[in-house]
């Protein structure tokens, strides 16, 4: 539902993403209680915009408290200034809520119009807290004025008898506790009712400040967004824009931004004033590399290490710094290293990085400094700072440098994101473990495969059913993926995993395991090679985290050969194939049935080879007969559908090996769209045709469906290949 907007800057049906969080805190509004509530936010995940939507839809839903927004810069100027403005929000927005009157809000109001705009009922209670203010005022106590403004909420609360929720938005304060504004503002709210709000990294340090760590009742943690929840958000951005786009290029904006709300509205306001199209990947690059050389993207970072840096000759430091250290693969140093080579001392070398920690450009563990290499846009601004403002080469030079590896970059962004999809979830598989008790041939291929090879899946389940080896899982408290723990073993994000937990849930030292699992590419069966060399490195990770017990877990799409059973055996290890791994995970959870697809519309996703392409048919077949095509028609369509998942599976540069397939069912056609991802090969034309020789059968098989449908599209697109084929009925 739709309400005026009042502070937030998107229509509550575009801002995308946060329904639950947002339906958290409208619920602890409604409650009765003197508890807090703590927003933490990652950088750029929309925090404040979250705090603002919350406003705005209290003050729709007239809530029995008096919500109160209001947002703390980093230059909001002295004490007292900083005050008297909280203070004047403070009363406006409390006679705009009495007088449901959301203009008034917004308006430039002075006291004596705020005074003459209060109800009856609320008149005397405002008055004496005008009066209480403007003796304050005369004070030449800025602190003091400020603490008194800060506390102004609860006075007003008290004489008015009504509730005030106020929402503090902190997420642009100073994050150190020495500036005199911030510890006035963390000690003057964090003890209160409030909704209060901060970067993830910088709330623990407030709370702890103010005394308030046992005080704490609720927290929404905003990161940022999921595929499904950026790619929804993006697609509205663009279609208020204006912007057109395609899927391909909507996938690769979502994952070179690692889905933050900021970077993806800034790419869209960045294409919408330039009237950039945003339907292939060169243009996405261009407004990309625009962006993070001179846009909006440029300027948040470049305010960020201003904050850090003020001093122009430290920035440039801290900029060679911060990128020299990542050109190493470890990109950790100790503190002491950093301190010498920034040349600063004492207070202000801790105020430095503890900013760097907390807007997470790098990690600081007290000890050592790590610099954070996500997102990708952070370290391209980087790259790019250091090229032009420390090393001194030409700007077009760098332009052009950024533009050229954005580029290569972006199909290897797709490939990770692709595989990433593919993978089996070994750390979502891992936190299921809770002591179920499963079959012990779940988890050893070799014995697996010499009795169920073959066997049809409801066979299967009866003989597991009846096993008695059985292996009863740990409970995994805690999984991770590997690459968090790791940075000398070349882990792939998303295909290996780690485990903490306990053997029969009995937290002893003796029942403490680790499990360490991971994914094993390989085509046919893994051979004794590649398995030996993935249980050590999955050892290595073992032994440079100290872990007491451990348990080694590879998964291999198809298993492993009888020499490579032989190797798991010898460092006690599991192996166990794809198939194994899905009769595991329907034990351990049940898979939820599929929802139907609609009436007019199907999607179906098939793998590429072992004559899929007939399921394509069958399925082909059964829509075409439910709308009365003819016989001779649907052998047709048959047979077109055949020859384009052929030809998909013959392009041997697809990284997921999947077919898309949709079928439309129009008025008097049904349209049939197969497709494909990847890099599509050179020899491979703008229409279809094959360049070279022509020996490819890929060049007939179009033809031959040229022939059989009515119309045939063939589009080559930056991710890979689409076939749009119709049939007419007559």
């Amino acid at each position: 539902m739709n309400h005026e907007r009042i502070f937030a800057h998107l229509a509550r049906d575009e801002f995308i993403g946060r329904d639950a969080e947002l339906r958290k805190l409208i619920s602890h509004a409604a409650q009765a209680n003197e508890h807090k509530m703590l927003v933490s936010a990652a950088p750029n995940s929309g925090g404040s915009e979250f705090l603002r939507q919350g406003y705005d839809e209290l003050f729709s839903c007239r809530a029995d408290a008096v919500p109160i927004y209001f947002a703390f810069g980093k230059d909001g100027g002295a004490p007292a200034e900083i005050g008297a403005n909280f203070f004047r929000s403070l009363l406006q927005q409390y006679v705009a809520y009495r007088r449901v009157d959301p203009s008034l809000a917004r308006t430039t109001l002075s006291f004596q119009d705020i005074a003459e705009l209060a109800l009856p009922t609320d008149y005397e209670a405002l008055i004496t807290l005008l009066e209480s203010f403007e003796r304050e005022r005369a004070s030449t106590d800025q602190l003091a004025l400020l603490r008194f403004c800060l506390g102004a909420a609860n006075r007003l609360a008290t004489t008015a008898k009504r509730a005030v929720l106020p929402l503090i938005d902190c997420l642009a304060l100073a994050v150190e506790t020495e500036d005199a504004v911030a510890r006035e503002v963390t000690q003057g709210f964090l003890r209160r009712r409030v909704i209060f709000a901060a970067l993830r990294r910088q709330l623990p340090n407030a709370i702890h400040f103010a005394n308030a760590d046992l005080d704490v009742n609720e927290t929404v943690r905003l990161d940022h967004l999921g595929d499904e929840g950026a790619h929804r958000l993006l697609d509205s951005l663009m279609l208020k824009a204006g912007v057109d786009s395609n899927e391909q290029t909507r996938d690769l904006i979502v994952q070179q931004v690692h889905g933050s709300p900021f970077f993806l509205a800034a790419l869209v306001q960045g294409a919408r004033e330039q009237r950039v199209p945003l339907t292939s990947f060169v243009n996405c690059q261009r407004l990309y590399v625009d962006e993070v050389m001179g846009g909006r993207i440029y300027r948040h970072f470049s305010n960020v290490l201003h904050r850090v840096a003020p001093h122009g000759q430290t920035r440039r430091t801290l900029i060679r710094v911060l990128y020299e250290s990542g050109l190493s693969d470890i990109r950790r140093a100790s503190v002491w290293a950093w301190k010498k080579r920034l040349g600063v001392e004492g207070a202000e070398f801790e105020r430095m990085i503890d900013s760097l920690h907390v807007h997470e450009l790098a990690n600081s563990s007290g000890a050592a400094i790590e610099l954070n290499v996500q997102p990708p846009v952070w370290m391209d601004f980087l790259r790019s700072q250091y090229q032009t403002e420390v090393a001194g080469e030409a700007r077009a030079l760098v332009v052009a440098n950024m533009l050229v590896e954005s580029l290569k970059r972006a199909p290897q962004t797709m490939r990770k994101k692709y595989r990433r999809e593919a993978s089996i979830g070994l750390r979502e598989l891992l936190g299921r473990f809770n002591c179920q008790e499963v079959p012990a041939s779940l988890f050893d291929h070799k014995r697996f495969a010499e009795t169920h090879t073959g066997v049809e899946t409801e066979t299967v389940n009866a003989a597991l059913d009846a096993e008695t080896d059985i292996i009863r899982l740990p409970q995994i408290i805690y999984a991770v993926d590997s690459s968090a723990v790791t940075t000398t073993v070349k882990t792939e994000e998303g295909r290996s995993a780690i485990g903490h937990g306990f053997n029969a849930a009995e937290y002893t030292d003796e029942n403490e395991i680790v499990w360490i699992a991971a994914e094993v590419d390989s085509k046919l069966e893994a051979d004794a090679a590649v398995t030996k060399e993935w249980c050590e490195r999955l050892e290595q990770i073992a032994r440079e985290a100290k872990f007491a017990k451990f348990k080694l877990w590879l998964v291999s799409a198809e298993g492993f050969t009888a020499r490579a059973a032989k190797a798991l055996k010898q460092h006690d290890a599991y192996g166990s194939s794809r198939r194994q791994i899905e009769l595991l995970a329907t034990r351990l959870q049940p898979e939820a049935a599929k929802a139907e697809a609609a009436a007019d519309e199907y999607e179906m996703v098939i793998p590429m080879g072992t004559d899929t392409e007939l399921i394509a048919a069958h399925t082909v077949e059964q829509i075409a007969r439910r709308i009365n095509f003819p016989p001779e028609a649907i052998n047709q369509i048959k047979l077109a559908v055949v020859e384009a998942c052929i030809n998909a599976a013959e392009h041997s540069l697809s990284p997921d090996r999947k077919i898309y397939q949709r079928f439309r069912v129009e008025d008097d056609r049904l349209v049939v769209t197969v497709s494909s991802r990847g890099v599509v090969p050179a020899t491979l034309g703008q229409n279809g045709a094959v360049n070279g020789n022509g020996k490819s059968r890929r060049g007939w098989g179009l033809k031959l469906i040229r022939s059989l449908m009515d119309e045939v599209e063939f589009e080559r697109v930056d991710d890979g290949t689409q076939l749009r084929m119709t049939k007419f009925r007559k």
